[in-house]
């Protein structure tokens, strides 16, 4: 048996992106084919994503991973857990269960592989934005889904959110009055940002800016947020001419990066755009978080402004026809019920972009295990 469990380890170990994806999905459904309907059942309890939260709180992942096998008491003095009580110990012993950690004998545990990968900073920006973002959504959307019939959510004041948090704000208005949960879901954001950034290195900027004018705008990244894009941008092309400009609402603009060579400019892109005949326009997930209506509304905005020479660069998940990775389907999901937002395919991207006389010129998929591509379009 040990000799097999290694050959399986060895095959995951040389294999990448779709390969690796086919292989897990297989090993997966060799293990449900090996369990009861109640084991199957039981491994989706949302209480083990709870633990694992909790485990975070109290950094005993952390603790294990860097301390080798302690004793419960050993956990309790770590970790400030009160020692009178229980609760530690059946939090571990239920934890062990599960697998997120192993329990190497009475009241003692250890580090397992689950463990290891839970104590990275990545598992702990990703788990509590999800759980204490996500979490609250998920719970309320099967209730939500029903009694609405399983009719679309295009409403961003009406949707899965509203109902789970019991307010009438839309989800940005919200995250600005809750400033703790908006850090977790900056700390995510700017977890996904090296991933995202990636189409720098494989779009032709340079080729396409050959000749521009310095005086004009090269690069106008439209609800850039604090502007990464931007500084990445300028970073990764310094010879590059032309003005670089980061728009967003003014209080965003007010904690915006300082990057020399990058200037900001408040704007609503919901409103026309100010800046005419950019060679590049950018849209970096942002119509994901729109219904198609309001895509199309923001689309016309920029359309009214580009010139011949413009390109319209939008970077947004592009999910194939079939066979949608686990973590793409499950943030469309998160699309629908916090926002009332979408993930497209490329057949979707065509026919929005075609309703607001816009055309695909090319279209690179940076990042095909993710669906994260980069599309550039120009007016048709």
């Amino acid at each position: 048996m040990s000799n097999l469990l290694e050959d399986v380890k060895q095959l995951l170990a040389s294999t990448n992106g779709t390969s690796r994806g086919i292989l897990l999905e297989e090993l997966q459904e060799l293990i449900v084919s090996a369990e009861t309907s109640q084991e199957t059942a039981t491994r989706m309890y949302p209480l083990q994503a709870s633990a694992a939260r909790i485990g975070h709180d109290l950094k005993i992942f952390e603790a294990l991973r860097s301390s080798g096998t302690k004793t419960l008491e050993q956990l309790q003095d770590m970790t400030n857990a009160n020692p009178i009580t229980l609760v530690l110990g059946r939090l571990l012993r239920y934890m062990a269960s599960v697998g997120l950690i192993r329990e190497a004998g009475v009241n003692q545990f250890e580090a397992n592989q689950t463990c290891q990968k839970l104590a990275t900073p990545e598992a702990v920006t990703t788990l509590t934005h999800f759980f204490d973002n996500g979490g609250p959504l998920f719970q309320a959307m099967p209730a939500f889904l029903r009694n609405s019939n399983y009719q679309d959510v295009t409403d961003e004041k009406a949707t899965v959110f509203q109902s789970a948090l019991k307010t009438d704000l839309d989800t940005y208005t919200w995250f600005s009055q809750n400033p703790e949960l908006l850090g977790a879901l900056v700390k995510y954001m700017a977890l996904e940002q090296s991933v995202r950034a990636r189409w720098l290195d494989e779009y032709p900027i340079e080729r396409d800016t050959q000749n521009w004018d310095p005086t004009l705008p090269v690069f106008v990244d439209v609800g850039g947020n604090v502007g990464h894009y931007c500084a990445l941008f300028r970073h990764r092309f310094p010879n590059v001419p032309g003005r670089v400009i980061l728009q967003d609402l003014p209080h965003t603009l007010a904690q915006a990066l300082q990057t020399p060579g990058v200037e900001a400019l408040a704007h609503d892109f919901f409103e026309p755009q100010p800046l005419k005949g950019a060679r590049f326009y950018h849209l970096g997930w942002i119509l994901h978080n729109w219904s198609d209506e309001k895509s199309k509304h923001i689309l016309r905005q920029i359309r009214s402004a580009m010139g011949v020479q413009s390109v319209l660069l939008i970077n947004d998940m592009i999910l194939p026809e079939t066979e949608v990775p686990a973590h793409a389907a499950a943030l469309d999901l998160v699309m629908l019920g916090g926002c009332g937002g979408r993930e497209r395919t490329m057949k979707e991207w065509r026919d929005l972009l075609g309703d607001v006389g816009l055309v695909i010129k090319e279209c690179i998929m940076y990042n095909r295990e993710l669906c994260h591509g980069i599309i550039g379009v120009v007016l048709s």
